[in-house]
């Protein structure tokens, strides 16, 4: 299913509507020292209104919609630097699923997840946050049965999630996907303190957890092909969220700017602060149009899910952390204090920048790419 560029505008009002009453600056802040960080109400409401459901094909009772009608959500969810599990289980644990072989794993996790029911998420991230499989720290052996070890970092949401898939390596460094559950002996999780606090990201540890073969996404070292595009679906979504709390800034800062005033006129007409918007606007725009180009890839794989992907996350992470950075320059000393928001909307796009491999790292793939064509 793709909706009419009518109907996504008509998707994205909605959204904008509802983030901004349910999950508006003081209830972000709420959430802050809230040990799930989740408004499950609110989340609830959220699957009723079919976000979660938007990648799930109609077979398994979602939408079946593109990636297009995703990006539209993850925007409003940045602007709104909203807590929720989009990122992990509608982005990354539906991919997984949906690129993987196993029927029987898609008939069992995906209505629920569409229905927001149960939450997904993937262990995509080794120690150092690296995607490459030879630095993934999850290893898993075939002797003797499946046995898990190791750990992965940086998992979104791994504390509240129903199930966690996990990239793992063997000893030649041949990927696997496998699906365990958090309460299954060995398995440990544990909450990881990060820049951004309305994130939640958990150091997930495997001390010899049996695997079933069940729980194998695709058969044993052939994950390659699926590790590519989940990671590449979950840079663009965070570049879809940096894209929206940089928009956010730059609407505040534009409105602070004109309203605020100092020796008797507006500090929007300064020429400092005038430099600074127009700075933010151009991070803004590129960005969004980075970000299209992207979703594009991840729609249509004749563009090269690798390339848009690179492509994006080469210039929407620094450029929207910069933006945010401005942000809090344009408003002077309010905008350096915990009461102003500014400060949430750096940290996230400053978490977005890190996360599904780091600016340099797509920039010198990307480059290798140019290079080899």
């Amino acid at each position: 299913m793709h909706l009419s560029d009518e109907e996504r505008d008509e998707l994205r009002d909605s959204a904008r509507k509802f983030l901004d009453n349910e999950l508006g600056s003081g209830r972000v802040r709420s959430l802050l020292d809230d040990p799930d960080g989740l408004d499950r109400t609110a989340w609830a409401t959220i699957a009723g209104l079919g976000w979660a459901a938007i990648l799930v094909p109609e077979e398994h009772g979602g939408m079946g919609a593109s990636w297009a009608e995703m990006a539209v959500i993850l925007h409003e969810v940045g602007r709104r630097v909203a807590p929720l599990p989009l990122l992990s289980s509608a982005v990354l644990g539906v991919e997984a699923l949906v690129g993987g072989s196993s029927d029987t794993l898609r008939a069992a996790w995906l209505p629920d997840v569409a229905a927001g029911e149960r939450i997904l998420t993937v262990a995509a991230m080794g120690p150092t946050g690296s995607v490459v499989a030879s630095e993934l720290g999850a290893v898993l052996t075939t002797s003797g049965g499946l046995r898990l070890n190791g750990s992965a970092r940086f998992v979104p949401d791994a504390h509240i999630a129903d199930g966690i898939i996990v990239a793992a390596r063997d000893a030649q460094g041949a990927m696997s996907y496998v699906l365990v559950e958090p309460s299954a002996a060995g398995v440990s999780v544990e909450v990881e303190q990060t820049v951004d606090q309305t994130r939640r990201l958990a150091w997930v540890r495997f001390d010899d957890v049996a695997v079933s073969e069940s729980a194998l996404l695709v058969e044993p070292g052939t994950a390659d092909a699926l590790h590519a595009r989940v990671t590449a679906a979950g840079a663009v979504a965070v570049c879809a969220d940096a894209v929206g709390a940089a928009e956010q800034m730059l609407f505040t800062s534009s409105k602070y700017a004109v309203e605020r005033h100092q020796f008797g006129r507006p500090i929007g007409s300064f020429q400092a602060v005038k430099h600074h918007c127009a700075n933010m606007l151009i991070a803004v725009e590129a960005s969004r149009a980075a970000v299209a180009f992207a979703v594009d890839g991840l729609d249509d794989p004749s563009i090269g899910v690798a390339e848009a992907a690179a492509v994006a996350k080469s210039f929407v992470g620094p450029a929207c952390a910069d933006a945010c950075q401005l942000a809090v320059q344009v408003h002077g000393g309010i905008g350096f204090t915990w009461e102003h928001d500014a400060h949430l909307y750096l940290k996230r796009t400053k978490l977005d920048e890190s996360l599904y491999g780091s600016t340099a790292w797509h920039r010198r793939r990307l480059g290798r790419q140019i290079l080899a064509g």
